[in-house]
């Protein structure tokens, strides 16, 4: 009995070592292609990122990006998620890598992972958790004793659970990406020794048999900063370049090896002041059918973009001065929308795709249906923050600067308060990261916003400074809220990009940085405690002007459909759906006006909204959702927003 049970455990094994050995994907470099279990092979692939998309529509998605004929799934991993506070990791919810992974191979997806560590992305400090700030000393994507030690650890952690997903070992994993576009950094920081610490600690958890790359765009400069000798390397472009033109660069640099579009742009991100991104579906097929003709590998960037929920958006800054922020949509102008519905560039592609691969044989499901609220909600119960700040924060004095950094603290805002008296006439602000708004004696003086400037000095209004004036004992308070609108992603200053007044505050050409200040840090994650103790909450004085307040609602929606929560009317605050924090809103500065609001967000029954309002009320304070989004202003839809990294 024990020798034939011997005997099969022993063909058991051989069994399986077979299949492990049997799966393989490699380059063939002398042919210009992927070889997959030592067939041709290309990918076609849609771009879609976990840690944008509830993870209940996760299988939808998937699903529509097989039906349009791709084969592949592409994803960043972004670090921040997961270790949002050092050394304690999530991976559960919406930050399931192992389930989004074996979700993908469930619909017979390919997987090419982008660990990052940083990815850009559009996505909050490029994917990199705050807390790296905090360290003495700290430079990011170089090789930085704080920073690699900091990567070393959250791989140690990330890329075991990663290793049983590789195609080698049965899973859909195929090809890793080595950083991100690393040529386009500095510019020309180029460190080699960085990018071969990441390959190794790549290599020292996954082996040598997974087919690593980096990828870059626009010029030989950016791709040879960029590569890892012996690398495959890939490009990134859209449609305004043509294929052939981008492989004859890429074989000035690389002379074989398969032709890699890995962000094939089939649309663009928006940006607060900006234009809604449009590309044309007609000309993105067109393009995608002469890469396919060339045999290229290709990824759309985005197949499904998703949301910026929470303070995740990122921004951008490249030089001193110049800073420009993401909106709390990712659409993207994407095959699917926000909210995952087919367009008409999600069927042009099918079409292309239809002249190279037999078509899934099911059909593309239908639309899902949105809900619309049949009356205004309206927004009863209000919360003013400078009246309830024990509600949301610890209140400390400090000096100036005093940071969010300081506080641990990753996004939502910071109020810095001080008790002064004599006259005043001018208030200035240096180093505003990124959004001040001014209030003295409650009354408001104005908004420094660091996407026009980092510094700026506001006048208080004639009869305010009369007011001052005529009581020169009597205290009065200066209270500066001020709002980390988005964590720098993208250019050469992401490790100075600290949260708050950065320098200093002036009051009528004194610097009052050594005053007494008090300090209250308000992350503003949630709104649910304070609404769960109303019974101690104060109220300003009557007739007092208007500070920033939570106007909160309740109503009753009974199904589980998507909807847009419709903020016209509003000015400028973030928006709370039950416990999920939907985002930012901003429907004066556009172009985007609604916030996608998931039906898995709501509740059957009883639900509420909550508007943190920080310049001006609507005179109803109501709100409405609707079926249909509004993400540009009338006639603004463009790629005016097209910037090269």
């Amino acid at each position: 009995m024990n020798k034939c049970f011997t005997l099969l455990f022993g063909l058991l094994v051989v069994h399986v070592s077979h299949v492990a050995c049997s799966r393989s994907f490699t380059v063939d470099w002398e042919n210009d292609r992927f070889l997959k279990d030592g067939k041709p092979f290309s990918y076609h692939s849609g771009g879609m990122h976990y840690f944008r998309v509830p993870r209940q529509y996760w299988s939808d998605r998937m699903n529509k990006i097989r039906l349009a004929g791709m084969n592949t799934l592409q994803t960043y991993i972004s670090w921040t998620s997961h270790e949002e506070v050092e050394g304690e990791f999530n991976f559960e919810g919406d930050n399931n890598i192992t389930e989004y992974l074996s979700l993908a191979q469930s619909h017979g997806l390919n997987v090419v992972l982008r660990p990052g560590p940083y990815i850009c992305a559009e996505w909050t400090f490029g994917g990199l958790p705050y807390w790296l700030l905090n360290k003495p000393g700290l430079e990011v994507r170089v090789y930085n004793e704080p920073y690699i030690e900091a990567i070393a650890k959250w791989f140690a952690v990330l890329l075991p659970k990663i290793k049983p997903f590789l195609y080698e070992n049965g899973g859909p994993i195929i090809t890793m990406q080595v950083e991100n576009e690393y040529g386009a950094y500095g510019p020309w920081v180029c460190d080699k020794k960085y990018l071969q610490f990441l390959l190794d600690q790549y290599k020292k958890y996954l082996g040598e048999n997974v087919v690593y790359f980096t990828m870059d765009n626009t010029n030989d400069k950016r791709l040879e900063c960029g590569a890892i000798p012996g690398l495959l390397k890939a490009l990134d472009f859209g449609p305004n370049r043509a294929p052939d033109q981008q492989l004859k660069m890429l074989r000035n640099f690389q002379a074989h090896g398969p032709f890699i579009n890995g962000e094939y742009w089939a649309g663009w991100f928006d940006m607060w002041g900006g234009h809604h991104a449009n590309r044309s579906a007609a000309t993105v097929a067109e393009r995608f059918d002469e890469m396919l003709q060339l045999n290229a590998s290709v990824n759309f960037y985005m197949f499904h973009g998703g949301t910026n929920f929470g303070y995740t958006n990122g921004a951008m800054s490249k030089v001193p001065g110049r800073y420009n922020v993401r909106v709390t949509s990712y659409d993207y102008d994407a095959l699917l929308t926000e909210a995952g519905d087919t367009t008409d560039k999600y069927f042009a592609i099918r079409d292309v795709m239809a002249k190279y691969v037999e078509l899934p044989p099911d059909p593309v499901p239908p639309n899902s249906p949105k809900w619309k609220s049949s009356v205004d909600i309206h927004l009863k119960t209000q919360i003013s923050l400078f009246d309830n700040l024990e509600q949301f924060s610890q209140c400390c004095k400090r000096k100036l600067p005093s940071l969010m950094e300081h506080f641990n603290q990753s996004g939502g805002f910071i109020l810095y308060q001080l008790q002064w008296s004599g006259p005043l006439h001018n208030v200035s602000l240096y180093g505003v990261h990124d959004r001040a708004t001014v209030f003295v004696d409650r009354q408001k003086i104005g908004s420094i916003n660091r996407m026009q400037s980092l510094n700026g000095s506001l006048i208080l209004p004639v009869d305010l400074s009369d007011q001052l004036n005529v009581r020169p004992d009597q205290g009065y308070t200066i209270s500066i809220l001020v709002e980390n609108l988005g964590r720098v992603n993208h250019g050469s200053y992401m490790a100075v990009d600290f949260k708050g007044i950065t320098f200093m505050v002036v009051l009528d050409g004194e610097n009052v940085n050594l005053e007494d200040w008090t300090v209250c840090p308000l992350p503003l994650n949630t709104v649910q405690p304070a609404l769960q103790n109303t019974e101690n909450l104060r109220y300003p004085p009557a007739g007092s002007p208007f500070t920033p307040t939570i106007f909160c609602g309740s109503f009753r929606k009974l199904n589980g459909d998507d909807t847009f929560l419709d903020p016209r009317g509003w000015e400028k605050g973030v928006a709370y759906l039950n416990e999920v924090n939907l985002g930012r809103y901003w429907p004066t500065e556009g172009p985007q006006v609604t916030l996608y609001s998931p039906g898995v967000f709501f509740k059957q029954g009883e639900n509420v909204i909550c508007l943190f309002e920080i310049e001006t009320a609507n005179p109803d304070n109501t709100v409405v959702f609707t079926d249909v989004p509004i993400l540009g202003k009338q006639g603004q839809d463009s790629m005016d927003n097209w910037v090269e990294f």
